[in-house]
């Protein structure tokens, strides 16, 4: 499929980035969200990881792992766990070994901790539309079943069972669809209460609009800061070049919806210390080009690029919500882009034959 790439301008300009094109030729071809999603229920359904603490973002296949867990082992397990996941390409492991604080534990009964969870997951409106049940607690392990309307269903009832004091692990047997559709991604319009309060997305919905923020602002480097949303709470983590964008970040994600408060654990790092690469916008466009050419989950969008000073604009069609969010990434990942402006439409739908 052809492909138009305008090139404008030819001016100088430093960007920083972490990783090469060479690696991106291996890009992920799942949603980011949908790898994010998988990573968490794999380190929450892990036996001897306690992954409650563990905060989980993706960049164009790049997993973060940032937060605490209790020993070098669980931090290791982590990794490779996150590994495990489809379309993961590379994991970049922030976490930090923080001994668990001497407390005095409450004992409670597996039948406690069975009524403690279902209480829970009663309460939460977002569950309303699932039949996801306890099957049994056996020595603090809960076992769910059932059915999920939705893949943020079925991660949203183990998150909430694992979050139930005394409970050890969560094992999963929800049956629930693999994929993610773009309700669960992103919601066009703006906040509104009672959506959010009953979809399991929501947590999604804040991080996917705090991502595409980012991207747009030029005070920000949206693709080295990570973002983790847990009830309407914001982590953000990873790797700004001064405390100027360090406050940027946390100002434009405090204007998404539904953002409760935001915890910003960014790392102020020197340009001098990330290093920086100087690229022509000839040069910025042909490489945008080759990254969203291989990326196969792109294939069937009809994408042009412009460049000038650094600044990438995106015009055309694709698919869906996700692919839309996902060329915006490939595009902001790609060295030498300090901004990107989405022009993107979504393609109408496919008329029927039959």
């Amino acid at each position: 499929m052809q492909r138009r790439f305008q090139r404008i301008g030819r001016a100088v300009f430093a960007a920083a980035l972490s990783f090469t094109l060479a690696s991106a030729a291996g890009a992920a071809q799942q949603p980011d969200a949908w790898v994010t999603t998988k990573v968490k229920m794999s380190l929450l359904t892990t036996d001897g990881m306690s992954a409650t603490g563990v905060h989980v973002d993706t960049i164009d296949g790049r997993v973060t792992l940032h937060g605490s867990v209790a020993t070098e082992a669980e931090k290791s397990r982590a990794e490779q766990v996150a590994k495990g996941v489809a379309g993961v390409t590379n994991v970049r492991n922030l976490l930090q070994v923080v001994a668990p604080k001497s407390e005095a534990k409450t004992e409670a009964t597996d039948a406690q901790i069975e009524e403690r969870v279902k209480a829970a997951m009663k309460a939460d409106r977002a569950l309303a539309d699932s039949s996801i049940t306890v099957q049994s607690v056996n020595a603090g392990v809960v076992l769910l079943s059932g059915k999920a309307r939705t893949l943020s269903d079925s991660y949203r009832a183990v998150d909430v069972a694992a979050s139930v004091p005394g409970v050890r692990r969560v094992a999963s047997e929800i049956q629930s669809p693999d994929t993610m559709g773009d309700d669960e991604l992103w919601r066009d319009g703006g906040y509104d209460a009672m959506a959010y309060e009953k979809s399991a997305a929501r947590d999604t919905w804040i991080t996917t609009e705090a991502k595409v923020r980012l991207i747009a602002n030029t005070a920000t480097p949206g693709f080295d800061i990570n973002v983790d949303t847990n009830n309407g709470i914001v982590t953000l983590f990873g790797v700004v070049d001064s405390a100027v964008s360090k406050q940027a970040a946390e100002a434009e994600v405090r204007k998404v919806g539904g953002v409760r408060n935001v915890v910003n654990d960014l790392q102020v790092v020197s340009e001098a210390k990330q290093g920086r690469v100087e690229q022509k916008d000839d040069q910025v466009t042909k490489a945008i080009k080759t990254r969203i050419d291989a990326h196969a989950g792109l294939a069937k969008s009809e994408i042009d690029v412009g460049v000038s000073n650094g600044v990438a604009r995106l015009t055309g069609t694709v698919q869906s919500r996700s692919d839309q969010v996902t060329a915006l990434t490939v595009a902001r990942a790609t060295p030498g882009v300090v901004r990107v402006i989405d022009d993107l439409r979504l393609a109408p739908p496919a008329v029927s034959t039959k």
